[in-house]
């Protein structure tokens, strides 16, 4: 889970109106058709525990790939560790397509996402999910991403750090926080919500209140 400068913001943004020069949003929306990845449903990822015991998600977003060496490492730890996650965060959309055949938990195409072209190309990669950033966007622009992400059938993690995160994923229909280890927010988080969030560094035993809070528990690879 990155943390995004205003030079990488505007290094995204450029990307973002090159590809859609290149390749209009409208003829991205074509490609769907045949593309052999739609999105998984997510009935159990995204559902309350039975018992107090967290599921995992698993981090991939530290992966890189870079030769075909890795490809191969890159492929065995996502086996390795399919049976014990509920899914996996994944930064790059090579990285997701490349292992999107080969694993049937869901990926979660987790990046910093300001604009629907984005959502539209995450979805034709073969993402079943992604993370939002209401830290960066307006609440109009929060609003309209999640409505587009669910018109086109990818479900949706909203990421909070702080008060004003919450109340703008909240008017957006938000059902899954990621605390991303802000645990002073869960107070404020209504009880229906699906929360997850990796554990402090400095976690203590005697904070096993917040362990007992979460559904997901986030573990990095």
């Amino acid at each position: 889970m990155r943390v995004f400068t205003e030079i990488e913001i505007a290094k995204i943004q450029q990307a973002i109106s090159e590809k859609k020069e290149k390749f209009p949003q409208e003829w991205l929306g074509h490609t769907l058709a045949y593309t052999p990845y739609q999105p998984r449903p997510l009935p159990e990822i995204f559902k309350k525990p039975v018992d107090s015991t967290p599921k995992i998600l698993y981090d991939f977003s530290l992966q890189t790939l870079d030769t075909s060496a890795t490809q191969i490492s890159l492929l065995q730890t996502a086996k390795d560790y399919e049976s014990r996650a509920c899914g996996f965060f994944v930064e790059s959309l090579e990285i997701l397509t490349y292992i999107r055949r080969y694993v049937s938990i869901p990926l979660i195409y987790d990046f910093l996402i300001l604009d629907s072209y984005q959502l539209l190309e995450s979805l034709v990669y073969g993402a079943d999910s992604v993370v939002l950033l209401p830290k960066f966007l307006t609440q109009k622009q929060l609003k309209n991403l999640s409505d587009y992400a669910t018109k086109i059938g990818l479900s949706i993690i909203f990421r909070i750090e702080s008060k004003e995160d919450l109340t703008k994923a909240i008017f957006s229909k938000a059902d899954i926080l990621d605390l991303n280890e802000n645990f002073s927010l869960l107070s404020m988080i209504p009880k229906n919500k699906i929360i997850l969030s990796k554990i402090p560094k400095n976690f203590q035993e005697s904070h096993q209140n917040y362990f007992k809070a979460l559904d997901i528990t986030i573990l990095e690879l």
